[in-house]
């Protein structure tokens, strides 16, 4: 599968290409700033609103982990799948951070991880 660099960015009238991790990664980054069912290509894309409850829903972690490994099957990525969200420890009170672990389904051992800010 060819990936390509979000943003959408051009380079010489073509788009940009990037790295498949790289490209999964920013896309995880787009499904916690958009809210859920906002997006019609996929009714799983978006977490922002689970995100916005999780301070209240102690499983919210959990519930984002699962739409957005829906969300990767509905968009035909399958080798890759989101193994866990953590909630990072903060000293700011006013902003949650998540560390969310994506992992290859083709070779198990290798992950990746992105820091979120929803």
């Amino acid at each position: 599968m060819s990936f390509i660099a979000f943003p959408l960015r051009f380079n010489n009238s073509f788009l940009r290409r990037t790295g498949e991790v790289e490209s999964i990664l920013s896309l995880l980054r787009l499904m916690a700033g958009t809210p859920g069912g906002s997006w019609v290509g996929s009714a799983n894309f978006g977490v922002r609103d689970i995100f916005e409850k999780a301070r209240t829903q102690p499983d919210a972690p959990k519930i984002a982990t699962e739409r957005m490994n829906r969300a990767l099957i509905d968009l035909g990525i399958a080798d890759y799948r989101v193994e866990n969200i953590v909630k990072e420890v903060s000293s700011n009170r006013d902003v949650d951070e998540y560390v969310v672990t994506l992992v290859s389904t083709v070779e198990g051992y290798k992950t990746y991880s992105v820091a979120l800010n929803p």
